[in-house]
């Protein structure tokens, strides 16, 4: 097989190492490996938006001296931006314009919009104020679209991998394969730091093959350990378990409620989510509900005023939105009404103890839904996610059913989906044969640490520059979380 493995990005842990470790199998198996790599003219860089010269000469020795550890050696091209005669707009008066901009069926709109709300982790951004970064992203992604088709129509590639794949240039080379007929195979992490998972020719964020992935890996799975599997998932999430990715409930206090609960009442508990990783998938993604979270919470909670005002809701601001500053959130915490209760990320009340003394619990889309139901608590969800498919969950379709459901007295839901859902997470993917996770952004490959000039005695005797640049690495990739969460 002919095989090109295409990394326009920063060569971020894990996911250059998993770039390294696919080629090394590649080249066990007797196939042909070709490395496409950035040299620094892609005209705009997720991890490097502006374009600093010193992290993209560390970026471009640290995939040099990985690629030395390979065995045989692999050719390595350099990206060459590709002109074309696309005319782009120059700006875009509103997100919906942005998201319309296509080229020969590549979202590019969405792929640029997906970069740009990841970075400013807005997902309702100000596209007259970010325009320049914007017109940047789009700009790489149109380079690294027709740069792909060339590369395609040269070399004829039997396979063709990239990372994440929802980027401006990520979604580019998978669009560009999806153009030519060429297979793409999507890399990101898996179940935990050992593993990661490929998927065939299609972002890891779209629901219906992802649905499909679960319960083919579900029907595949021994009938007697699969249910004790599936439940270990929840578990570990409860008792803060860090498997692929931060525990977001780590720094809360185990047991702790708010002060004013109250379990002699109705007690409802909503759970919103941080939406600006898949605001920009596509149509699979779009609440058809509601316009936003803010909008359904704030009609939600004055109608059951209204209407049952002996009843309380609890919203639990989404902890991974603690250092996000935007709008939608200052609007979230904002809310004000005589039954409801704010709870704000940072505070150190238990999200799992809230869940557990709830009567019912109110989700959009993150897993607290479906974890809700294997707790066996009713769970209404109100927002497009991997699980809305499998049973488990109350999903209204339309304003009224919603109230309805909250208004009612409901019943946990079987909880075989829930199963399923957490035996996925706890086993997709395959494990890694070359690399070793020490953390979730350290490891080694064939046990050595990758680092620019890693072949040099002066950085051999350096270690605190690893170190460093782990850091560094870490905070451009707290935006980068892996599926389920």
């Amino acid at each position: 097989m002919k095989i090109v493995i295409f990394s326009p990005h920063a060569t971020v842990v894990p996911h250059f190492e998993t770039e390294l470790e696919i080629a090394q199998l590649h080249l066990d198996q007797g196939d042909s490996v070709e490395y496409v790599g950035c040299q620094g003219e892609l005209t705009n860089c997720d991890f490097n938006t502006n374009h600093d010269e010193v992290r993209c000469q560390d970026c471009i020795g640290r995939r040099c001296a990985g690629l030395t550890l390979l065995t045989p050696a692999i050719e390595s091209r350099s990206f060459t931006p590709t002109s074309s005669d696309v005319n782009r707009p120059h700006s875009f008066a509103a997100v919906d314009d942005l998201i319309a901009f296509e080229i020969d069926n590549f979202d590019v709109g969405y792929a640029a919009l997906s970069s740009l709300v990841s970075f400013i982790r807005d997902p309702e951004p100000d596209l007259e104020q970010h325009q320049d970064l914007l017109n940047r992203f789009v700009d790489s992604a149109l380079q690294t679209y027709f740069f792909t088709l060339q590369l395609i129509e040269r070399t004829a590639p039997d396979r063709v991998y990239a990372f994440n794949g929802r980027f401006a240039a990520m979604r580019a080379v998978l669009r560009a394969c999806q153009r030519t007929g060429t297979d793409c195979q999507i890399h990101e992490r898996g179940c935990d730091k050992q593993h990661f998972e490929l998927y065939d020719n299609h972002l890891p964020h779209e629901i219906l093959p992802m649905d499909r992935r679960i319960r083919k890996l579900w029907s595949d799975a021994d009938g007697d350990e699969r249910e004790n599997v599936g439940a270990s998932w929840f578990l570990d999430r409860v008792n803060r378990v860090e498997t692929n990715w931060h525990s977001f409930v780590k720094k809360q206090k185990i047991g702790l409620l708010p002060e004013n609960w109250n379990p002699n009442r109705k007690n409802i508990s909503i759970f919103n989510s941080s939406d600006d990783e898949f605001v920009a998938i596509g149509g699979c993604w779009q609440n058809k509900l509601y316009p936003n979270q803010v909008d359904a919470i704030q009609n939600l909670v004055n109608q059951m005023q209204l209407d049952q005002p002996e009843t309380h809701l609890y919203l639990r601001v989404h902890p991974n939105l603690a250092p996000v500053r935007n709008a939608r959130k200052t609007q979230l915490l904002s809310l004000d009404s005589p039954n409801l209760t704010i709870i704000a990320p940072e505070a150190a009340i238990d999200s799992y103890e809230l869940l557990k003394a709830s009567d019912t619990v109110v989700s959009f889309g993150s897993s607290i839904g479906i974890e809700a139901v294997f707790w066996e608590r009713p769970s209404v969800s109100l927002g497009p996610c991997f699980y809305q498919h499998l049973e488990g969950t109350y999903r209204p379709t339309s304003h009224q059913q919603t109230l309805s459901f909250l208004k009612a007295d409901l019943k946990p839901l079987p909880k075989t989906g829930a199963l399923m859902y957490g035996y996925w997470c706890q086993t997709r993917g395959q494990k890694y044969k070359y690399f070793e996770a020490s953390g979730l952004f350290d490891g080694t490959f064939k046990d050595k640490i990758i680092f620019a000039g890693m072949n040099s005695d002066k950085e051999k005797s350096l270690p605190q520059k690893v170190k460093r640049e782990a850091g560094r690495v870490l905070k451009q990739l707290t935006r980068l979380r892996p599926l389920g969460h």
